[in-house]
């Protein structure tokens, strides 16, 4: 018995190990914006909105006629500028992760209610200022990507997850839709960019859905930015239904700490295993 608790013990460590060495590096929104800035165009709000769909320190993500393309000043209303959100200047190598919970209406799931984009950027560099990256994961109902290519060169629209690459269509970046990742209406759906030292490993809902390779020279995150997109009058979205909305996101507890806790039950499971047996022998 004290061999295989010695041997259990171990594996704890072990584990508990290499839960710490990887870490979910996503700021808390609770303060927000307070250490956020303005990353392309400011949008009509941005902080902490409080308790929302049982979460709270909620950050919210308000789209509105404030940064409509017709309400832009002169030399900021094409699409650039549509993107618009914060960022937090962040640290983080190999191993560590952005984290965050969106929660996606049901009414998402319909384009003709209005365009909604959001996502979640981690900012990337080789160690000094210069950018090597910025993958991108987050929720779209008015999207193209590559799988959307048609043979005529035309696009088809996607309604769900997607992730950005700027090595994608020959350098010239391009998305990526992932079809199979299933998409909770009327619920929080947990999204998560993984950084190995190579390449991005991104996760929607606890599953493992696409990998990428990181640019060459990538070391670190620099910063993450949290955006949404502004479709009123935006010059390259014809058709776009371009009404106010809000995009609401939320810490989530850090995967491999719930992995860490899952792993002991499962030991633990097998000590007391062990004893039921060992005790019917004897």
């Amino acid at each position: 018995m004290k061999a295989t608790t010695l041997c259990l013990a171990g594996a704890l460590l072990a584990l508990s190990s290499t839960a710490a060495s990887a870490s979910d590096i996503m700021p808390s929104f609770a303060s927000a914006p307070t250490g956020w800035s303005v990353d392309r165009y400011a949008p009509d709000s941005f902080g902490n909105v409080g308790t929302y769909q049982g979460k709270t320190n909620v950050l919210g993500i308000g789209i509105g006629p404030n940064g409509a393309a017709s309400n832009r000043p002169s030399g900021e209303q094409g699409g650039f500028y549509s993107t618009q959100g914060e960022g937090y200047s962040i640290s983080g190598g190999a191993g560590d992760f952005l984290a965050a919970s969106l929660y996606v209406p049901t009414s998402w799931s319909d384009p003709s209610l209005g365009a909604r984009r959001t996502g979640m950027w981690g900012v990337m560099t080789d160690g000094s200022s210069n950018v090597t990256d910025y993958p991108i994961l987050g929720f779209t109902n008015y999207g193209t990507g590559t799988a959307d290519l048609n043979s005529n060169g035309t696009t088809d629209g996607f309604i769900g997850f997607r992730v950005w690459s700027d090595a994608a269509n020959g350098g010239n970046g391009g998305w990526y839709d992932l079809s199979s990742a299933a998409v909770h209406y009327g619920a929080w759906n947990n999204l998560s960019i993984d950084f190995t030292g190579s390449e991005y490993q991104y996760y929607v809902n606890g599953t493992d859905v696409l990998n990428l390779a990181a640019a060459a020279g990538t070391t670190n995150f620099s910063s993450v930015l949290m955006e949404a997109f502004n479709f009123s009058g935006d010059p390259n979205s014809p058709g776009a239904v371009g009404n106010s909305y809000t995009a609401d996101w939320a810490n989530v507890p850090e995967p491999g700490s719930l992995g860490l806790f899952a792993s002991a039950l499962a030991l633990l499971g097998l000590v007391a295993g062990w004893r039921r047996r060992h005790a019917i022998k004897h």
